[in-house]
């Protein structure tokens, strides 16, 4: 009983209390600075899911995982510790997003129009009710594009975006609307069918989503839902550039969804859940902490810390790092800002890019190559698919170029990125050519694989070692993990990831092992006394 009550003090409460704060916290300042005020400008994919998966797996990382080391935790492959971090990081992720959606629906105001040319009197709210419209069918426009899912590429998803002109009234108009209405039809096939297979069913969906968008009642609804910053969005907006009466200003565009269910039901059960998922994920955390016994040699040495001790003793291993003089480093960091920056004026966007802008800038993709565009294979390293992805690449490379500067030099380092991105380029379009590749994330997990290589040898001498090999672990788990959901290049990530280690290996026959510390010589000053007279001689 006594150690189960240690477990709950030690381990158990703290996760209560962290899960609250990250839940609260976030979800306070996600409506107050996004919603509420309108002061910073998200993608909502980045504000609702990645935002929160981050900062839970964050907070475990920094004030659970050296708790859960409290546990007696061994199995013959070690999986035990992983587990339980990853089931407290799930614990406090999935209400935290549930949260955030619900904010949406919950906080979003209806705004009643008479016709959809008042909305430039009114704030931009949320949700709509208009008195007097009519869905210019005629004037529709459409943009189809495809997305390859699942862990092993093994889903294909065809996507068409439909849009149409919101008036006022049937008369025929050629003038751009202040107001689109947008409609999503998708069909997923299994990405392991052959092309034909994959054409035909291309062929079908367009004629099945021909067919429906002539039958269907877009005048039929019960009020508009303004679609935010989205994956979504940006399919409208490229249906939208497509139209005939399209006059420009992409950036400003107003973009509906047609809702049929009641306004008082758009919340469905999210406020529930948010308490089901939070009492669900203590449940078993409290199952998972009572089954395994105390590690007393680990209890014994563990005193309590706050929570700015934590915080200070995740970070440690980077503390000597030096984030002066990266040399190299610092004009491949140049030169991927300055694309970004380029491809913002050009008017391309800023949150997130076009897949069909990201090829025409030289995006991987294996067709391409094969038609001799071999140089895609280096500039796809240079272009990211929105601000989020460069800020999160442009972090994890400062990361690791300042623990490899002084092991490698700028000339090692810069011929490490970039043999390392050039053989993530090959193992992506190797794995997947279907698909377009981009960012310098296949050359930065090179990097970090030099790194590990090098953190197992005895050229990197001792001092934080032992942590930093475990933060950069940390740090590749986690990305291979998120790379399981959603439409991430883990192929480009493996690749980098195994050229890194293997260059790492051959580079230790060419670097210098660090040279122990010069023993200082002291002098003893020693005076020898004559046993006849006591009397003292000169010193030796």
């Amino acid at each position: 009983m006594t150690n189960f009550l240690t477990k709950l003090k030690l381990i158990y409460l703290p996760y209560l209390i962290v899960s609250l704060l990250v839940i609260s916290t976030y979800s306070f300042l996600n409506w107050l600075l996004i919603i509420r005020l309108d002061l910073i400008l998200l993608n909502q994919e980045v504000v609702n899911l990645w935002i929160p998966i981050g900062i839970g797996t964050l907070a475990v990382a920094i004030w659970l995982r050296p708790r859960i080391k409290l546990l007696l935790l061994k199995d013959k492959r070690d999986n035990l510790p992983f587990l339980y971090n990853f089931a407290a990081a799930i614990a406090i992720i999935a209400p935290t997003i549930i949260a955030q959606e619900y904010l949406i629906t919950a906080t979003g105001k209806l705004t009643s129009l008479q016709t959809i040319e008042q909305i430039d009197l009114h704030h931009l709210t949320k949700y709509y009710n208009l008195t007097k419209h009519f869905i210019d069918k005629q004037h529709a426009a459409a943009y189809v594009r495809s997305e390859v899912t699942g862990r092993n590429s093994e889903h294909l998803e065809f996507f068409i975006d439909v849009v149409c002109p919101i008036r006022n009234d049937s008369i025929n108009k050629t003038d751009q609307p202040v107001a689109w209405l947008g409609t999503e039809y998708r069909k997923g096939v299994s990405n392991n069918i052959s092309r034909d297979e994959k054409e035909s069913a291309y062929k079908e969906f367009t004629k099945a989503t021909e067919d429906e968008f002539k039958n269907q009642d877009l005048n039929y609804f019960t009020y508009l839902d303004r679609i935010g910053y989205t994956s979504k969005q940006r399919g409208f907006i490229a249906a939208i550039k497509t139209s005939k009466i399209y006059k420009g200003n992409g950036d400003h565009l107003i973009i509906m969804e047609a809702q049929t269910i009641p306004f008082e039901d758009r919340n469905g059960d999210k406020l529930q859940w948010i308490f089901y998922s939070f009492g669900i994920g203590a449940s078993i955390w409290l199952i998972m902490i009572a089954i395994p016994k105390l590690n007393m040699a680990t209890l014994k040495k563990y005193t309590p810390r706050s929570w700015q001790t934590d915080v200070t003793a995740f970070f440690k291993p980077f503390t000597g790092i030096r984030w002066r003089n990266l040399g190299v480093i610092s004009i491949l960091i140049g030169i991927n800002v300055l694309i970004f920056i380029i491809m913002v004026f050009a008017g391309l966007g800023v949150i997130s890019f076009d897949t069909a802008d990201l090829y025409k800038w030289g995006a991987n993709y294996g067709p391409a190559i094969k038609s001799g565009e071999w140089w895609r294979l280096i500039t796809c390293m240079f272009l990211h698919a929105g601000l989020m992805h460069l800020l999160m690449n442009m972090f994890g490379l400062i990361l690791v170029a300042a623990f490899l500067k002084s092991l490698l030099g700028n000339l090692k380092m810069g011929i490490a990125y970039f043999i390392c991105g050039l053989l993530a380029s090959l193992t992506s379009i190797w794995w997947q050519p279907s698909i377009i590749g981009i960012g310098a994330s296949g050359a930065i997990f090179g990097l970090y694989g030099v790194a590990i290589a090098l953190l197992t040898t005895n050229k990197t001498g001792k001092g934080n070692k032992k942590g930093v090999l475990l933060s950069f672990l940390f740090f590749i788990g986690v990305n291979l993990l998120f790379g399981l959901v959603g439409n991430t290049d883990n192929a480009a990530h493996i690749g980098g990831l195994v050229s890194g280690l293997i260059m790492g290996y051959i580079l230790y026959f060419f670097i210098e092992a660090p040279k122990p510390p010069r023993k200082k010589r002291i002098k003893i000053k020693q005076e020898i006394i004559t046993p006849d007279t006591g009397q003292a001689t000169e010193p030796v």
